[in-house]
């Protein structure tokens, strides 16, 4: 699994504090950086615009009955297909994410951004990620999608964690841990989704199943992601341990 990739999906954007020198008569302010300013309305509004077309592509990929709300944003000149816009067939679009900082104003007077996607299956394991470039343009008094390019698509697979399975002769146990991360219920609100990363067995019999899960708000860009140990024991019982 390529944890990496996710994680440089994390980056936050952080502001150095003013910091000022003992105030005398003839001292001089010093200040070490500047806190960042508030984004302007227009900004604003072209952040809510790439929101917005990611949360319509969200449920497009969820209810097949909305995919005309995402096709309404888009303006190319050339066709984008449905695997593109909502995921190949049988899969999600689990969380978005991207930073106001990537939006960049292009030649034509619109804007470029890059965005994130997570996508998972129908059991809510993650399957692939992809990062994005969108291009937007006016169109009226909002903003629409003239372009889209995938520029790094990932699949997630498990072949490292079922073969580790195999050799500690575990293979029942791991898919034990995974039918009880597929019993979590979803709320429509809060999406849930789940990658393997490793399993081991312990000294007492007991096997260690390691999990990526991740949390998202419907519709809203940004995602949760916590490692989550799964413990099952002699009686099949699957107990979560803290990290």
């Amino acid at each position: 699994m390529r944890v990496a990739v996710l994680v440089s999906t994390l980056l936050c954007f952080v502001a150095a504090s003013p910091v000022e020198t003992n105030p005398t008569s003839e001292a001089t302010n010093i200040r070490i950086g500047e806190e960042s300013p508030q984004p302007s309305p227009h900004d604003r509004n072209r952040a809510d615009a790439v929101e917005g077309f990611l949360a319509a592509r969200q449920e497009g990929s969820i209810d097949p009955a909305t995919v005309r709300n995402a096709r309404s944003m888009v303006h190319a000149a050339e066709p984008i297909g449905d695997e593109v816009l909502f995921g190949r067939k049988g899969q999600t679009i689990a969380a978005f994410d991207f930073h106001d900082e990537s939006i960049e104003t292009s030649e034509s007077g619109g804007f470029r951004v890059s965005v994130y996607l997570l996508f998972s299956d129908s059991n809510g394991r993650v399957v692939e990620s992809r990062d994005e470039t969108l291009t937007f343009s006016e169109h009226g008094r909002t903003y629409g999608c003239t372009a889209l390019r995938a520029v790094n698509v990932i699949a997630w697979g498990q072949e490292g964690v079922l073969e580790a399975a195999r050799t500690l002769e575990a293979t029942r146990e791991l898919d034990r841990a995974e039918r009880s991360l597929h019993a979590i219920p979803n709320e429509r609100a809060r999406i849930l989704a789940y990658s393997l990363a490793d399993v081991e067995r312990s000294t007492d019999g007991k096997v260690v199943v390691q999990c990526l899960r991740f949390q998202a708000n419907l519709g809203k860009r940004g995602f949760d992601v916590t490692t989550t140990p799964l413990v099952v024991t002699r009686d099949d019982s699957v107990q979560v341990e803290s990290n």
